[in-house]
């Protein structure tokens, strides 16, 4: 399923500010999706193939190095799966491995036009992270800011929101392919 993914992949990155920083456009079998690389921050494909289709650390560290770091990554839905659900099974995930962790609803005043579910997820003394889902066609979209230092997390957060409100999904319909007429 990774090498599916993976072999989706068509990284484009193009210089133009949407926000402030670089667009990077990514393009797949019927979709094209870009972010804003924030000033002082740096998007890396590839380094995290293992996580994410994608981290972004500050610039000048490493996605392993770093205080903080947000990844992001694409799961495929199916038909019958909601975003409540998806989010909820997530959350289920992050109890696991903290069974006294805390979690709240969040409004990061997003300025774009998609909707995402976001949330707090915070286990104390450990590791907090805001985690933010939107559903497009045949896939969830999921963005993760996450530090083991409060502090590292709280001063990320507006890097963070740029990106958030940078997202942009645009799905097509491949052409169809040509067929040549069969002799009778």
């Amino acid at each position: 399923m990774a090498k599916r993914m993976a072999a989706l992949w068509i990284l484009l990155i193009v210089c133009d500010p949407l926000l402030g920083g670089k667009t990077v456009r990514i393009g797949g079998s019927g979709f094209t999706l870009s972010i804003t690389e924030p000033d002082g921050w740096k998007i890396d494909f590839g380094t995290a193939s293992q996580i994410a289709n994608f981290v972004m650390h500050p610039a000048g560290s490493s996605w392993r190095n770093s205080p903080v770091v947000a990844f992001g990554r694409l799961t495929p839905r199916t038909p019958q799966e909601s975003l409540e659900s998806f989010v909820g099974r997530d959350a289920d995930e992050f109890e696991k491995a903290c069974p006294f962790y805390e979690a709240r609803d969040l409004d990061l005043a997003l300025k774009g036009f998609r909707k995402f579910l976001i949330r707090e997820l915070s286990c104390p003394g450990v590791r907090d992270e805001i985690v933010a889902v939107t559903e497009v066609p045949g896939f969830f979209v999921t963005f993760v800011l996450s530090s083991d230092r409060r502090d590292s997390l709280d001063e990320a957060v507006s890097p963070f929101r740029e990106m958030l409100s940078s997202f942009d999904w645009v799905s097509w319909e491949a052409p169809p392919t040509s067929t040549q007429p069969s002799p009778h």
